[in-house]
């Protein structure tokens, strides 16, 4: 008997030791969490948020199976509501800037369109240089002189110019959607396409607005310009 009592006792004790086993993911987890916390303010970290997420959820999902301890299944419930919560909030906050990001490029884009349509040149040089503010003036003045050239080149010879400066029929613009945005050397540009339906055949056009930081950086004062037209490729 004595035997046996002791047999019971080994098993129920490995059953304890079995059921009270930590799990590293579920740390990992948390860790990641706190971590992913940051990509409200920083996109680059929303990744962490994200994996820190999953890291949780698979830790609560799997506690069973390998008889995870109650510290580890607090860990991953709190690793998937920190990281559910910041990575909601970060792409939330993301979008919003997307959101006004494109709506500034909108307004700038019809405004430079409007400008050709009428031929009002003194708006149309103005647009290209916004970038130009908070410089110098002799900086200033030498390159907003080189800009008006390039401005001027391109009104008289590039054909999307050309062809709606020249259209007698008043233009009708209307935003067709956003065509692509790409991080340049110099900010960041979103390819917008439009379309005069003010024509018996309405064309269509890209209008390349850029501002002069990366998409998501955050300045005091961020400057807008119309960078380049183009006739929409059939």
């Amino acid at each position: 008997m004595p035997g046996m009592n002791e047999t019971q006792f080994h098993q129920e004790g490995d059953e304890i030791t079995d059921s009270t086993s930590f799990s590293l993911m579920a740390l990992a987890g948390f860790l990641g969490s706190l971590v992913g916390m940051f990509s409200v303010g920083y996109y680059q970290i929303l990744p962490v948020s994200i994996v820190s997420t999953l890291l949780g959820a698979a830790t609560l999902v799997t506690a069973k199976r390998f008889r995870l301890n109650l510290l580890s299944k607090f860990l991953g419930l709190v690793a998937v509501v920190i990281g559910a919560t910041a990575t909601s909030w970060g792409i939330s906050e993301r979008w919003l800037e997307t959101y006004k990001d494109v709506s500034h490029a909108r307004e700038i884009a019809k405004l430079y369109l409007e400008s050709l349509s009428t031929d009002d040149l003194d708006k149309v040089y103005y647009l290209v240089g916004f970038q130009f503010e908070g410089e110098s003036n002799e900086e200033r003045d030498g390159a907003k002189l080189s800009e008006v050239r390039r401005a001027k080149t391109r009104l008289d010879q590039d054909q999307p110019h050309v062809e709606i400066r020249n259209r007698k029929t008043p233009a009708k613009w209307v935003f067709v959607g956003l065509d692509g945005e790409f991080q340049g050397t110099v900010g960041h540009t979103y390819r917008l396409r439009y379309r005069d339906e003010g024509q018996t055949i309405p064309p269509e056009y890209w209008v390349y607005a850029r501002k002069d930081c990366n998409k998501f950086e955050s300045k005091d004062k961020v400057h807008w310009f119309v960078d380049n037209l183009e006739n929409v490729k059939k």
